[in-house]
């Protein structure tokens, strides 16, 4: 773990100072998301990338604010049981990228997802690796003579970053940095438990693999158990600070991913005050609310629709397009039927992964 620590220090160190002499400046960029996969695989990956290249300047990026880190508990903990303090972390917004570009020579490399945000626009024509284990979105098309592209659905980005790994040299990694990796994979397929649908052949190989060579033995589901109180561990927040705890832009909708039922979140005392206040503070007519509950290893989940007019056109064309894709959805009574459309999802597959697709689909018919 003092690697990484170090590779972190540095980082910010060239930041500081930006030191004329010519060097490769490599970004590591997760998603704006900023869950605990993105978080984990930029920074390993970043490890990873020095190890290999050593006269690359590696700056991983968390595409956060620190501010909205500290919303996303599990991270906190994670990082904190790691020994990495959020001051060695460098985030999105404090990078001036325009003031970098034709100093050095840049690289740009993109795990957990493949689509850039438009405040990240900046970045495409440095790409140069993409990892990723969502849905290929075919709205951009990266050149793979130029960019080296492993998207591949899986259960966990850190999956894909292990496997890199392992594949290239299995001494890169120590113990710790090993367990960042492994309790992220149990994390995000829950336990590795193959009736919740989230784990893959190449999720489960990972994962042994690694329990074989670090001698792992603690129970999975007991990790599991363990990152899921943490991300749940929402005491302090309020419902604004809820809506924002994962929050994902995908074209003009914001999807905030909620770390309890969409219906339990609904029934807190200032939940539609605290939507509707974000709403206006975005300017957006529709907020799509994805629930989750995985207490006791098994899955539920729903949504709710959020729309500040009976007649908004991007709420109707969601509701035809989520239907049309056969979601599996059934309405559920909510106190505010004027304004929020509320389904229990039957479909446990049906993560917002998978919805993303389905809501630029929306999006664009809607614009039509």
């Amino acid at each position: 773990m003092k690697n990484l620590i170090h590779l972190l220090t540095n980082a910010q160190s060239f930041l500081r100072n930006l030191p004329p002499q010519p060097k490769t400046l490599h970004f590591i960029l997760g998603n704006e998301s900023c869950d605990l996969d993105s978080t984990i695989s930029a920074l390993v990956l970043g490890y990873f990338i020095q190890k290999t290249h050593p006269n690359e300047a590696v700056i991983p990026l968390l595409n956060v604010t620190k501010e909205d880190l500290m919303l996303r508990t599990e991270n906190c903990y994670v990082l904190e049981n790691a020994g990495i303090s959020l001051s060695h972390l460098t985030f999105r917004n404090e990078v001036s990228f325009e003031n970098i570009v034709g100093k050095y020579l840049v690289k740009v490399s993109l795990v957990d997802h493949h689509i850039l945000s438009k405040c990240d626009c900046i970045f495409e024509q440095f790409v140069t690796q993409i990892y990723d284990h969502r849905p290929v979105d075919k709205s951009h098309v990266w050149n793979e003579d130029k960019v080296k592209l492993r998207i591949e659905f899986v259960g966990s980005c850190c999956t894909l970053i292990a496997d890199e790994i392992l594949k290239t040299n299995e001494n890169l990694l120590s113990s710790a940095l090993a367990y960042l990796l492994y309790q992220v994979i149990i994390y995000d397929t829950i336990a590795l438990k193959v009736e919740n649908h989230k784990a893959t052949v190449l999720d489960i190989q990972v994962a042994e693999k690694l329990e074989e060579l670090f001698n792992f033995s603690e129970d999975r589901e007991g990790i599991f158990d363990k990152l899921w109180r943490e991300h749940n561990n929402i005491s302090h927040l309020t419902p604004h600070q809820l809506l924002k705890k994962d929050l994902k832009l995908v074209e003009g909708v914001y999807i905030p991913g909620l770390p309890i039922l969409a219906e339990d979140y609904l029934k807190l005392e200032t939940a539609l005050h605290a939507i509707e206040s974000f709403a206006c503070e975005h300017e957006v007519s529709c907020l799509l609310l994805i629930g989750l509950d995985a207490s006791n290893g098994t899955i539920k989940r729903d949504l709710a629709i959020y729309f500040n007019s009976p007649e908004d056109g991007l709420k109707k064309t969601l509701l035809e397009v989520l239907e049309g894709a056969n979601c599996k959805l059934e309405r559920r009574h909510t106190k505010f039927p004027d304004k929020i459309l509320l389904f229990h999802v039957h479909n446990i597959e049906l993560s917002r992964k998978q919805l993303v697709p389905l809501v630029k689909r929306a999006w664009t018919i809607s614009r039509k």
